[in-house]
């Protein structure tokens, strides 16, 4: 018996090696640190360490466009590949990262769904629901108003009072409620009550902690799916995190269903497009999660760049006074009127640029037949991820000072280069058939908050040797960046 046991273990060890020694030849060519060519473990360490997006870019500035990070896996800093994968005639598949982020073990969403032709189905149901329309902006503005209701009551400093406001907690309470308004059909609260009224933040940390595992396992995934594993996903029964809003979710498109409320916006779209009730529920969970980091990470760190950047906080301010002098900018702005102020769009876009708010990998898979990318032949069932934040800091694409935050890069460029800069950013919101569907409401939130914010406070942060704490395992946690927020004696307007 001891006998049979040994040569079962020998065996499987053989197996092992010869697997992995397979795995090291098909990409052995490929430039990148040794030994992630045998394991995932530096992925693993690295995303638990919280440096994914720093470590990426140093290896990437390390070994090139094309580089590898795992047995299977490789790398792109050019984003001509990202485009080429993402095209719509491109064979490409996505690669099962993204079902981890599942939040049923057994149904998808547009963002986890692997499947080319439901993917391609579902976004164009889902599509119109996404556009920026009178209904999204009033939601906005009003969510704007409350931002703006909820500093002046409880976070504005005077010489005698100080009353520190933390920006993440108010970036992430703006941009859930803006959700609510714009899909729930009335915000949640957060910003009327000054908090997490539904624990998503906490569930969020917890999620991605168990989710930089699954995403670098992927046989988990089918695991998790099964009892008693699959207790481990969100419930409409919990009392917070995304499952509570899964039971809000529900209730919202069942009472849209039975015609109980004379709905609009995004619902009424979705519906009117042959979205089923399965999929409309998935949908507004997705955009939870979706929707709230990026956008609240994207105001956060732009604004922190802002106040790092004197030069540029006060250029910012005095456009705005100055379009506000003029009649060019009402109260609440609208989102025309702010695609006409030159330099808030290049405050927006670099801040984009300077601090991508997503920097997941997005592995695609190598179709039938293998491909050669950068020189390099790369084969069937290879995954490519995007390198976000070398795209964004490449000096190929933005100059030697790309690491720095300077918004007069995108009013200085030539038709030429304004163009290309333009289309290297896109791709942080995805490209071709992966574009994400929320890019234009989160560009009218934040052609709007700026505004809103600037023309009644002044900004400083309160501890500028350690503004914020970050981790980063794709996508971003942060803690407390507390800002010392005073009114302004000067804004126009004010008697």
């Amino acid at each position: 018996m001891a006998s049979m046991s040994s040569i079962f273990v020998a065996v499987l060890l053989i197996a092992w090696i010869i697997h992995t020694l397979w795995a090291w030849s098909r990409l052995r060519h490929i430039p990148g640190p040794f030994w992630t060519s045998f394991s995932k473990l530096w992925q693993v360490k690295t995303q638990f360490r919280g440096n994914w997006y720093l470590d990426l870019k140093d290896v990437g500035d390390q070994y090139g466009d094309l580089f590898r990070i795992g047995p299977n896996q490789l790398m792109t800093t050019d984003v001509n590949i990202v485009r080429r994968m993402a095209h719509p005639k491109s064979s490409y598949t996505r690669g099962p990262f993204y079902q981890t982020f599942r939040f049923h073990p057994t149904q998808d969403h547009s963002f986890s769904l692997l499947d080319d032709e439901e993917h391609i189905r579902r976004r164009t149901n889902l599509g119109p629901g996404y556009t920026g329309n009178a209904h999204v902006e009033a939601c906005i503005d009003r969510q704007c108003a409350r931002l703006v209701d909820l500093i002046d009551r409880n976070f504005v400093s005077t010489p005698t009072e100080y009353r520190p406001m933390d920006l993440t907690s108010m970036s992430s309470f703006f941009a859930m409620d803006c959700i609510g308004n714009i899909s729930y059909g009335g915000a949640f609260g957060c910003l009327d009550e000054g908090e997490d009224v539904h624990r998503f933040i906490k569930w969020n940390e917890d999620f991605f902690a168990a989710a930089i595992v699954i995403a670098n396992f992927h046989w988990l995934t089918k695991i998790t799916a099964k009892p008693p594993f699959n207790k481990i996903y969100p419930s409409v029964h919990d009392r917070g995190g995304i499952g509570k809003f899964m039971a809000l979710a529900t209730d919202v498109v069942d009472s849209s269903l039975t015609k109980s409320r004379n709905w609009k916006g995004t619902l009424a779209s979705f519906f009117e497009q042959g979205v089923t009730r399965e999929e409309a529920i998935h949908e507004l969970v997705l955009q939870i999660v979706a929707g709230t980091d990026s956008t609240a990470t994207g105001i956060r760190m732009t604004l922190l760049l802002l106040v790092s950047n004197p030069m540029a906080y006060h250029k910012l301010r005095a456009e705005i006074d100055n379009g506000i002098g003029k009649g060019k900018v009402s109260s609440p702005i609208k989102d025309t009127e702010a695609r006409q102020l030159p330099y808030l769009q290049a405050v927006i876009k670099e801040g984009l640029r300077t601090f991508p708010v997503v920097t997941a990998t997005f592995f695609k898979k190598v179709p039938r037949g293998g491909d050669t990318i950068n020189g390099y032949y790369v084969p069937e069932g290879t995954e490519i991820g995007h390198n976000v934040l070398g795209i964004m800091r490449s000096r190929k694409y933005w100059g030697d000072d790309a690491d720095a935050f300077r918004p007069e890069r995108w009013l200085e460029a030539d038709t030429e280069t304004a163009e290309m800069m333009s289309g290297v950013l896109e791709a942080l919101w995805g490209s071709g058939r992966y574009k994400c569907l929320g890019r234009v409401v989160a560009q009218m939130e934040l052609n709007k908050v700026f505004v809103e914010l600037l023309r009644r406070f002044d900004f400083a942060v309160v501890n500028p040797q350690n503004a914020v704490e970050i981790l980063n395992p794709g996508f971003f946690l942060m803690s407390e960046m507390r800002m010392r927020v005073t009114r302004r004696d000067d804004r126009p307007g004010k008697m």
